[in-house]
This record gives C-alpha cells, structure tokens and sequence, in this order.
C-alpha cells in the first residue's frame, strides 16, 4: 500500500493544528513539510522551529523537503524530528547535503523538477519526483511524471519513490504501476474536502 505524507503549504497559519488533527483521524500518519529559501522556489512553507512545534502536537511522523540553492545548513535542524529529508538535484551542493543528511542519522532523499531528468538520481537513493514546478503549490498535476517515475523504477526496484505537486486520489493507480510508493498530498486531503476518497489508502486495514 502506498504511503500518503500530507503538506501543509496551503493552509492557512491559523488553521493548521486543527487540518492536521483532522486528517489525523481520518487516518493521516505522517507529515510533509516544505522550506524554501526565496530563491530556489519563491518564499514559503515553513521554518523547522514552526514544523517542529505542529509535529510535536500532533505526534505525527515527517519528513522535510528543502527547496535551497545551498541546503548544508538547514539539515541539522530538520534532523531533530524527521526521518526523511530531501534535498534537490538540481542545488549545486546536494551531494554534501545528502552526506550531511545520513551523517545526522536520517534517510536522503533526491527531489527532481519536472525538466530533470531521471538519470541523474543514483540507482538507490529515495527519489521524489515533482509534478509542478517548486514552490508553487496548488498547480495541476502533470501526467508526464508518469514517464520519469516508470524510468526511475526500471532503474531500481528497491528505493523508495514519490510524487509531488498536484496529486489527488485518481493519480494514484496508474502512478502505482509506473512504480510510485509515495504521495505528497496537499490541496486534495486539506482544501478540497476529498479525504473520504483517501480512507482506502489512509486506513488499509479498515
């Protein structure tokens, strides 16, 4: 069964406890969360002290996304509380983020934009595949992932891979057969009202 992580970038300050605790019953059990440092990506998602206080709250797991020309500096304080923390093939320095990442006892993950191509992402890292553009949250998913996601399974059975960036419920199974185990999930679970059509994927073993 595919993993769902939910993003909060859309929602707004002031709601945000109350989304995650909603989708926490439905079933949610791990959380996204987006930095961007302005440059990579126009100016967004969240700082790690403000991700830290919601997880903490919530007791949820997560997983940070650094969209940064320059990640190093960032990991240490993502690394207190996520599991996963991806950085973009597309920063000059990624390569020393992802030593950075293992080093601090976390999982590495290689985040590629849409004109990247698979190939540049080694045989067994965790990969997470962009639909949109970075930073720019609410955008429609573009089924040409698919392709790059088929292409990056052929090239490895065993690493993990994801999907980001306008993704709802009926993307998933033909992203499954293409090779995705991982969803990032924003606008469908927490602005759209569609968290009934999730509850499959949410809640397995119900």
């Amino acid at each position: 069964m595919p993993e769902v992580a939910g993003s909060l970038w859309s929602v707004a300050a002031g709601q945000q406890l109350e989304a995650i605790q909603r989708l926490q019953a439905a079933g949610l059990r791990r959380l996204h969360w987006d930095m961007t440092d302005g440059r990579f990506a126009k100016p967004g998602g969240f700082t790690a002290s403000q991700a830290l206080a919601l997880t903490q709250a919530t007791g949820l797991a997560a997983e940070a996304h650094i969209m940064a020309e320059d990640p190093t500096s960032d990991i240490d304080a993502w690394s207190e509380f996520c599991d996963l923390i991806v950085v973009h093939a597309e920063s000059p320095r990624w390569a020393q983020a992802v030593d950075r990442i293992s080093a601090r006892g976390c999982i590495p993950g290689l985040a590629i934009s849409p004109d990247t191509p698979a190939a540049v992402v080694p045989a067994d890292m965790a990969v997470l595949c962009m639909s949109i553009t970075p930073g720019t949250a609410g955008s429609a998913f573009n089924d040409a992932v698919l392709n790059k996601v088929s292409a990056l399974r052929n090239a490895s059975s065993e690493r993990r891979i994801g999907l980001d960036g306008g993704v709802q419920r009926r993307h998933v199974e033909r992203a499954v057969e293409a090779g995705a185990d991982w969803f990032v999930v924003g606008t469908d679970l927490f602005l759209n009202d569609a968290v009934h059509v999730w509850n499959d994927i949410l809640r397995p073993n119900d």
